[in-house]
């Protein structure tokens, strides 16, 4: 199954100190990245990175159940600090298939003057 997911970084609304983002960086940023750069190798992430100018990700993720990818998400590490949407996908031929079924029904109804 694909999963478009969504991951933002929650920020708390105080300046940081110079070392609570140095902590910030080594304790989050680089481990999450270093986190999605597995997760890429072992074709779990399919595509997505970064989105520009923010702490945030945006990711397409192929697992097998929500399971699988709750558990793949919880394992990055900016997971403990951010909001996270995860969208569920179908495949285009799947989509195709229930509006051409929704199309028959519509045809095969009367219309009203």
């Amino acid at each position: 199954m694909l999963f478009f997911v969504e991951v933002d970084h929650v920020k708390s609304g105080q300046m940081p100190t110079p070392e609570a983002g140095r902590a910030f960086i080594e304790q989050i940023i680089l481990p999450t990245i270093a986190r999605a750069e597995q997760l890429i190798a072992e074709k779990k992430i399919l595509s997505g990175g970064p989105a520009a100018g923010r702490i945030s990700l945006r990711l397409m993720i192929e697992a097998d159940s929500l399971e699988d990818v709750d558990q793949i998400i919880s394992s990055l590490p900016l997971w403990t600090v951010a909001e996270t949407r995860v969208t569920p996908l179908i495949a285009f031929t799947d989509r195709r298939k229930h509006v051409q079924m929704l199309l028959e029904r519509l045809v095969s109804m009367p219309s009203h003057p």
